[in-house]
């Protein structure tokens, strides 16, 4: 099967806008291109340093949940600014290149503090995934909860709408931690490959995603699991680290 060129970006901003590509990404492999950390490195913000809520969420998130890695915003702050170069420094930038500047922009310009968690691999919810996240964010004056939900969402619709995709997404409301949220669910999938999985759970100032990105090549028809336990799961996973975030 021929993969397209938008179909592979697709896979790998999803991977990225989860966190799950993040750690593997190094500034390095961006300063020789047109608006790299080569040709900025002196107009980069400066790295911010951890909040107290940040680093009591990711001493949380090691302790309580089943995660291999955990990242503050400082943490991730050498690969968030890489991407935003190497995206917002495209020449003749696609839709999904464009969505992508625009959410890792809204990231470095607006810095809202979070926490950046990798699932274990024998926790993994889907044994078909490459890898699942957990991202829990805490709004700011100049990124709320929406804004952040929206920049991830448009990341992953955007980057399949030149693609034969299909995009479920329901929307519900639960109380959690004494507020009613909205709870998004999401499958992503292109030419009948599943792309993704998430969960987002967005509050009056905290914003959590849970996110299962996959490799190419894996068929819907051909997957043996319910999505719907799937959600169900990556629910309560992702309530419960809201739930978390709500106590720091």
């Amino acid at each position: 099967m021929t993969i397209s060129a938008s179909l592979l970006f697709r896979a790998t901003s999803i991977a990225l806008a989860a966190g799950l590509g993040l750690a593997a990404c190094s500034p390095d492999a961006y300063e020789n291109q047109p608006g790299g950390t080569a040709d900025d490195t002196l107009s980069q913000p400066e790295t911010p340093s951890a909040t107290a809520e940040e680093t009591a969420l990711a001493e949380t998130f090691e302790a309580d949940f089943e995660v291999s890695t955990v990242m503050t915003l400082e943490d991730q702050w050498p690969d968030i600014t890489a991407m935003e170069s190497a995206l917002s420094g495209t020449s003749e930038p696609d839709l999904c290149q464009e969505a992508g500047a625009s959410h890792y922009g809204l990231l470095v310009d607006a810095q809202p503090a979070n926490v950046r968690a990798a699932i274990d691999d024998e926790a993994l919810l889907d044994e078909n995934a490459t890898g699942e996240t957990l991202f829990a964010f805490y709004a700011n004056d100049a990124a709320s909860p929406d804004q952040l939900q929206e920049a991830h969402q448009n990341t992953d619709t955007t980057c399949v709408e030149e693609d034969d995709s299909t995009v479920d997404h329901e929307v519900t409301q639960q109380e959690v931690a004494g507020e009613e949220v909205d709870v998004h669910t999401w499958q992503i999938e292109v030419s009948g490959q599943l792309t993704g999985r998430m969960v987002d759970v967005v509050g009056e100032d905290i914003y959590v995603r849970y996110s299962a990105a996959y490799p190419p090549q894996v068929m819907v028809e051909e997957l043996e699991d319910d999505v719907t336990e799937f959600n169900e799961q990556a629910t309560e996973r992702a309530v419960s680290a809201f739930e978390a975030a709500a106590a720091q």
